[in-house]
C-alpha cells in the first residue's frame, strides 16, 4: 500500500510531505524535493516539522524575518510551525517561484502539507491585468449564474443560472433587496455586510464562500466571486457570479473522513484522476475529471480511446508521442498540454501528467495512473497577451515585432533559396490634416481602410504590417527579379490616392513609399530598415506621391544630413549663424522701409551653408524653434536702430517657421513681450508664414496668429500661389501682405501667362486690403512690369542680394529706382 500512494505521489504536479501521529515525515515525493530544494537524506530521516523549518530557517529559505511568506503565514513560521496551522499561504523561494502552501490536518493527528508551483499563474495574472480590463473580468467571473445590484436604482437581476441554483423560476420569485436577504444565513449575512461596509478600504472585488439556503429551504454552498463600484463611500453596483459548490463541499467533507490518505492528497489539490491498464486499454477516469469535461459518472465508456477521441486533432500526435515515449520508458513520467473537447463542444486546455506504476517481468507496461490540470485559463491569457504583443489593436496587421520576426524568416529562406525580397516603407501623405479636421475617430477608420488596401495589391505571401501612426512596412517575397515591384509599386500610389468615404466627409490623401531590396541594397534588418527610411525621406522631399528606390546616393546623403544634425546642435552656441537683411523696395517711389531678415550659416570647416540644405534638418529636428528665437532677437535689436537712423517707420520681416507655431518652448519670452521691452510697436515687425500654416487646425497655432494681429504685428504670406491658399483663409487670418512667389516673376515677360497671374493676385490682395511684394526681381522690365500692375513692393537682386546690417546702411537712400 504504501509503495502504491509513494507512486501515485510521484505523479501529481504539486510537491507533497505527510506528518504521522508522531508529527514527523513518513511520505513525501521528488517533486517536493524540486521545489524546496531539500536532500533525499535529510527528509529520509523523518525530520519533524519543527526540524524541517529549522532547516530552511538556517538556510535563508523564508527570507530576512520571513518576508519571502504571506504576512498571515509569517508568525507561524518564525514560531518554527508552532500554534495554529494555516491552511492556505504562499511564500516565494530563493530560486524565485512562488509556492502555494495548503495544510490540512488528518484524523489520526497526522498532516499533509502540499506545494503547488504556481509561478507561471501568478506570471500570467500579473500579464492579463497589464494587457486588458476585461480580461481580467473574464478570469474574476466563473461561468456559473450572473447576480447584479444596482443600489442606486434599487435593482436585483439574476441569470437563469442562479434561479436553478436556488430551486426557483423567475416567473415564481422576484429577487430584490429585501426578498433576498432570508436567501443568507446569520453567519453569511455577517460576511457579505462586512464587504459592503468596508468604507476605509472600498475593495473592487471580492470572493467569498458562504451558506445559503434555496427558496425550498435546501440548505447549500455558494462560491461568490465579482466586482464592486464604490461612490462616496459605498458601494453603488455589485456584479458577481455564484456558483454552486455543495457537491464539492460534501466531498471535501467526506474525504476529511477517509482513512484513504492518497486520495486526501490528490483531490486535497483539486486535479482529476485517470488510471489506466495499459495491456487492455481499460481507463478509469474519476468524477473530478468527467465534471472537469462536463460529463456525469457513466456517460463515457471506460476506453482509452475515448479521451484520445475528443483530444484536439491539433494536438493528438504530440500527446500520444508523449504518453508512447513514457510507456517506452524513454522519459521518466508523461508530461503533455492539450485541448479536450468538453460536453458542451467548448475546449479545454490541460495539462496532463502521469507515471508507470507497474511493469510485468519483460518491461512491458501495464498500469499508468495521472492526472488533469485545468489550465485554460493560464492559456487564454498566454494567447491574449501573444496576441497584443505580436498585433496592431487597431488595424489586427503585425506590428513591428511580428514583423520583424517575419522578415528574419524570409531572410533565411532568401539565402538558402537564393531569392530577393522587398521592404517598403510606406507613409500617408496629408494624414494629419485628416485626422486634425476630422477627428481621431475619422483617422482610425482611414487607417483600417489603408490598411485594408495595401493588403488587397499584395500577394498572400507577403506581409504588411503597422508601425504606428500612419507608417505601415511591407515585405514582398520571392522576388525573381526587383522589376517585379514596377508592377505593385504604381497600384498601391494609385488604390491610396483614390479617396476614402469617412462617414459623410470625403477625403483624398496619397503615399509615399521608400523602397530597398535584399541582397542588392543591404543584408541585415537594420540596413534594410535603413536603407527604406531614406528612401522614404526622397520620396516625400520630391513631392509626395511617390516612390523612391534606395540608391548609394541615398546613403551618402543621409550620412551628410546626420552630419549636419549634430553640427546645428552646437552652431548656435558657437556664433557660427549670422543675419543678413535683403532690402524690400517700394516700386512707385524706389523708397526703402522694410527689409527682410534671412539666417546665414557660417560653417567653421565647411564654409557657408545654404540655408536650403540646413533649414529643412533644423526644422525635422525641431532646432529651428531655438535658431527661429535668436534671428528674431538679432532683428529686433536692429529695427530698433534702424528707426532712429534709417526711418521712424522702418519694418524688418522675420520668417517663422510651422514648427515654431506647433511646438514653442513656454520658457521663451514671447515675441510681443521682447518688443515692449525695447519699446517697439507691433507693426516694427512683420511675421512671414507659409500657405500651409493657413491649413492647420491647432487651437495654439490659431490663438497665437490672433494673438499677432491683435498687438499691431503685421502677417506677411510667403510664396503665394505655390501652396494651398484660399480665399476664406487669407480672410480668416487677417493677411497683411502677400509676397507673389519667385517662380511667377522669373519669367515674366509682356503678355505672358506668368504676367496674367501676377496681375490677378495683386488685383485680388488689393481688393482685400492687402499689399503685395513681388520676390525674385532681377531684371528692370520685371520691375516695370509689376509696378505697372500695381505691385506695392518687390524684392530681389536687382536691388540687392541679402547684406550684413552695415552694408545695408550704405544702400539706403530715398531711392534706388535707378539702381
Amino acid at each position: 500500500m504504501k509503495h502504491l500512494l509513494q507512486t501515485l505521489l510521484g505523479s501529481i504536479s504539486q510537491g507533497i510531505y505527510l506528518l504521522d501521529e508522531d508529527g514527523r515525515v513518513c511520505l513525501y515525493n521528488d517533486r517536493l524535493c524540486e521545489l524546496l530544494d531539500i536532500p533525499r537524506s535529510f527528509l529520509d530521516s523523518h525530520p519533524t516539522l519543527a526540524e524541517m523549518n529549522a532547516f530552511q530557517m538556517q538556510r535563508g529559505d523564508f527570507g530576512k524575518d520571513a518576508n519571502l511568506v504571506d504576512d498571515h503565514a509569517r508568525q507561524y513560521v518564525l514560531a518554527g510551525g508552532k500554534g495554529p496551522i494555516p491552511t492556505h499561504f504562499l511564500r516565494l523561494t530563493r530560486a524565485g517561484l512562488t509556492l502555494e502552501v495548503r495544510s490540512r490536518q488528518l484524523p489520526n493527528g497526522g498532516m499533509v502539507r502540499t506545494f503547488s508551483d504556481v509561478s507561471d499563474y501568478v506570471q500570467a495574472e500579473a500579464g492579463r491585468k497589464r494587457a486588458n480590463e476585461l480580461l481580467y473580468a473574464t478570469q474574476a467571473i466563473a461561468e456559473m449564474g450572473g447576480w447584479e445590484i444596482d443600489y442606486l436604482n434599487h435593482q436585483v437581476t439574476w441569470t437563469d443560472g442562479v434561479y436553478r441554483i436556488f430551486d426557483t423560476t423567475a416567473q415564481s420569485f422576484q429577487p430584490t433587496l429585501e426578498s433576498t436577504r432570508k436567501l443568507f444565513t446569520p453567519e453569511a449575512l455577517l460576511i457579505v455586510d462586512a464587504s459592503y461596509n468596508d468604507s476605509q478600504t472600498q475593495p473592487k472585488t471580492h470572493e467569498f464562500e458562504i451558506e445559503m439556503i434555496t427558496l425550498t429551504g435546501r440548505h447549500i454552498w455558494v462560491h461568490s466571486r465579482g466586482t464592486s463600484v464604490w461612490s462616496e463611500g459605498r458601494i453603488i453596483k455589485r456584479t458577481a457570479i455564484v456558483q454552486d459548490i455543495t457537491r464539492r463541499k460534501q466531498t471535501e467533507l467526506a474525504l476529511r473522513d477517509s482513512e484513504a490518505r492518497w486520495k486526501l492528497a490528490l483531490e486535497s489539490v483539486g486535479d482529476g484522476v485517470w488510471d489506466l491498464q495499459v495491456q487492455t486499454g481499460e481507463e478509469y477516469l474519476s468524477p473530478q475529471l468527467l465534471r472537469m469535461y462536463g460529463y456525469a459518472e457513466g456517460e463515457l465508456p471506460t476506453e482509452m480511446g475515448e479521451m484520445d477521441m475528443r483530444t484536439h486533432p491539433e494536438d493528438l500526435a504530440k500527446m500520444q508521442h508523449d504518453r508512447q515515449a513514457h510507456l517506452d520508458g524513454h522519459s521518466s513520467t508523461y508530461s503533455n498540454e492539450h485541448r479536450v473537447r468538453c460536453k458542451d463542444g467548448n475546449w479545454k486546455w490541460v495539462h496532463s501528467r502521469g507515471m508507470v506504476i507497474s511493469r510485468d517481468a519483460q518491461g512491458r507496461p501495464l498500469r499508468m495512473i495521472g492526472t488533469h490540470t485545468d489550465i485554460t485559463e493560464r492559456k487564454t491569457a498566454e494567447a491574449l497577451i501573444w496576441q497584443q504583443a505580436h498585433f496592431d489593436i487597431l488595424t489586427g496587421l503585425p506590428n513591428r515585432r511580428m514583423m520583424q520576426e517575419r522578415l528574419a524568416q524570409e531572410l533565411k529562406k532568401c539565402r538558402r533559396d537564393n531569392l530577393q525580397l522587398a521592404v517598403l516603407f510606406i507613409d500617408l501623405d496629408h494624414f494629419k490634416e485628416v485626422n486634425d479636421t476630422l477627428g481621431h475617430d475619422q483617422g482610425d477608420t482611414l487607417l483600417m481602410e489603408a490598411a485594408r488596401r495595401i493588403q488587397a495589391c499584395l500577394r498572400e505571401v507577403d506581409t504588411v504590417a503597422r508601425m504606428g501612426g500612419d507608417e505601415f512596412i511591407v515585405i514582398i517575397t520571392e522576388l525573381s527579379d526587383a522589376a517585379h515591384l514596377q508592377t505593385i509599386l504604381p497600384k498601391l500610389l494609385n488604390t491610396l490616392s483614390a479617396s476614402f468615404q469617412l462617414g459623410h466627409d470625403q477625403v483624398y490623401v496619397s503615399a509615399s513609399v521608400g523602397v530597398t531590396v535584399y541582397p542588392i541594397d543591404g543584408h541585415t534588418i537594420e540596413d534594410l530598415f535603413k536603407n527604406a527610411d531614406q528612401a522614404l525621406y526622397v520620396a516625400k522631399d520630391a513631392g509626395r506621391n511617390r516612390f523612391s528606390f534606395f540608391t548609394p546616393a541615398l546613403q551618402k546623403a543621409a550620412r551628410e544630413r546626420a552630419q549636419l544634425m549634430s553640427d546645428l546642435r552646437t552652431a548656435l552656441v558657437a556664433q557660427e549663424f549670422r543675419v543678413v537683411f535683403q532690402p524690400i523696395v517700394e516700386l512707385a517711389t524706389g523708397a526703402i522701409h522694410k527689409a527682410e531678415a534671412l539666417v546665414r550659416w557660417l560653417h567653421p570647416i565647411r564654409g557657408l551653408i545654404s540655408p536650403a540644405a540646413f533649414i529643412p534638418v533644423a526644422e525635422s529636428s525641431g532646432l529651428i524653434v531655438e535658431i527661429g528665437e535668436w534671428v528674431f532677437a538679432q532683428a529686433a535689436r536692429q529695427v530698433k536702430h534702424w528707426r532712429k537712423t534709417l526711418h521712424p517707420q522702418f519694418q524688418i520681416s522675420v520668417n517663422k517657421s510651422p514648427v515654431q507655431f506647433e511646438n514653442p518652448n513656454p520658457k521663451h519670452t514671447s515675441w510681443i513681450e521682447q518688443l515692449n521691452e525695447l519699446g517697439l510697436p507691433g507693426d516694427s515687425i512683420v511675421v512671414e508664414i507659409t500657405e500651409g500654416l493657413l491649413l492647420s487646425t491647432s487651437g495654439g497655432v490659431l490663438d497665437q496668429l490672433l494673438s499677432l494681429r491683435d498687438e499691431g504685428i503685421n502677417v506677411s504670406l510667403d510664396d503665394f500661389g505655390t501652396g494651398y491658399s484660399s480665399l476664406s483663409y487669407l480672410q480668416r487670418f487677417d493677411i497683411d501682405f502677400v509676397k507673389i512667389d519667385q517662380s511667377f516673376v522669373r519669367q515674366l515677360v509682356a503678355g505672358s501667362t506668368d504676367l496674367a497671374l501676377c496681375q490677378a493676385i495683386i488685383a485680388m490682395a488689393h481688393a482685400l486690403g492687402m499689399k503685395v511684394i513681388a520676390e525674385g526681381v532681377e531684371t528692370e522690365l520685371q520691375r516695370d512690369l509689376l509696378a505697372a500692375a500695381g505691385c506695392d513692393y518687390g524684392q530681389g537682386y536687382l536691388f540687392s542680394r541679402p547684406v550684413a546690417a552695415e552694408e545695408f546702411e550704405a544702400l539706403f537712400s530715398p531711392s534706388i529706382s535707378g539702381n
